[in-house]
């Protein structure tokens, strides 16, 4: 019998979770990084995360400066005697998880009479995958950010007195401290898609800062452009513009900058008379596996009950309430659950710069 049956235009709506999904994957950059924690319901508002110590329980030491003779000795055997044992220690860092969401409104005269009628509100499912990526990357830059490890351009040792253009000596200066904590490069990224999985990268130490870098970056000593890498993968292929030395450089407009917060002076770029200073999250990972900081992944093999995943909000108007009785009103939004945490500052650095005037 012919007629409309489900199956002859597939629904527009029964697709709408996925999509906000997927948009919103496709704007991650630091939020694809670090520990993944899926978190599921009905746990606790708290994660926590365990680190074990190096042999001695000093963070980011298994031998000591000039120790190398003391620490053989400790490991030394006698024939037929049993070594004694020894314990292992531990830290633990915990962070809350905070709801964060967005909500859109529009009548059902914008619905049914106006000319973009159908269009708003796909807009505002774009405008709201855009939103919650853009409030997670915010977060996790935030805490990064806000390491203890952190390096200054120019003759700067705060923000504040901060004076000069990246170079390749402080970048050097940054990847001898990070090695020396035993920090190793950045050689996995978190997969695409709804499940939960990560992927091999060519290993670096992302380097991740504004948009207003590039022209800095691409004039400064040993710099190589992404179409001379010779077939490496990139970690963001939007995004990424080079390398210089073990750093890969990946700039986006998003990562803000501290106008006016620097040192005074005028040969940078400046608001009023004082340097604009751009931060730079640099990102390694631990020795033996352990990860600089950890979150919440956008995604899970238990995706109905992840925290982490969105739930979008789609009440067309027409739809009937006691808050609307008449259905005049439709609403686009979405939430989510996000939660970070620096798990070892030796592990990664902050780097604070003036930029060049373009």
């Amino acid at each position: 019998m012919a007629g409309q049956f489900y199956s002859t235009v597939a629904g527009r709506l029964e697709k709408y979770p996925g999509r906000i999904l997927k948009k919103a994957q496709k704007r991650e950059m630091l939020t694809k990084l670090g520990a993944m924690d899926p978190m599921p319901q009905n746990k606790s508002e708290t994660i926590v995360w365990l680190r074990f110590l190096p042999y001695g329980g000093v963070d980011n030491q298994w031998i000591a400066a000039g120790g190398d003779t003391a620490y053989i000795s400790a490991h030394l055997i006698d024939e037929g005697v049993t070594p004694s044992a020894d314990s292992i220690t531990y830290t633990t860092l915990s962070t809350t998880l905070q709801q964060i969401g967005c909500l859109y409104s529009y009548t059902d005269k914008t619905a049914y009479v106006h000319e973009e009628g159908s269009e708003i509100p796909r807009e505002m499912e774009d405008q709201v995958s855009q939103r919650i990526a853009l409030c997670r990357e915010m977060m996790v830059y935030g805490e990064l950010k806000s390491t203890t490890n952190q390096f200054f351009g120019g003759a700067g040792t705060t923000v504040g007195t901060t004076d000069g253009l990246p170079t390749k000596g402080d970048l050097q200066t940054i990847s001898r401290t990070l090695l020396g904590k035993y920090a190793m490069m950045v050689n996995k990224t978190l997969k695409s898609g709804p499940m939960f999985g990560m992927q091999s990268v060519a290993a670096s130490f992302p380097l991740y800062t504004h948009t207003d870098m590039e022209k800095t970056y691409e004039n400064l000593t040993g710099f190589t452009k992404v179409q001379d890498y010779g077939g490496r993968e990139l970690l963001d292929p939007e995004y990424e513009i080079g390398a210089v030395g073990r750093f890969r450089v990946i700039i986006n407009p998003i990562l803000t900058y501290l106008a006016g917060q620097g040192a005074a002076g005028s040969t940078y770029k400046a608001t009023g008379s004082n340097y604009d200073i751009y931060p730079q999250v640099i990102l390694g990972q631990g020795f033996g596996g352990g990860e600089a900081f950890g979150q919440v992944p956008l995604r899970g093999a238990d995706a109905a009950g992840s925290m982490a995943t969105i739930n979008p909000t789609h009440i067309p108007p027409a739809t009937k309430t006691k808050s609307d009785p008449l259905g005049q009103r439709g609403y686009v939004g979405a939430a989510t659950w996000q939660a970070q945490k620096i798990l070892n500052d030796g592990w990664l650095a902050a780097y604070f710069t003036c930029t060049e005037v373009n």
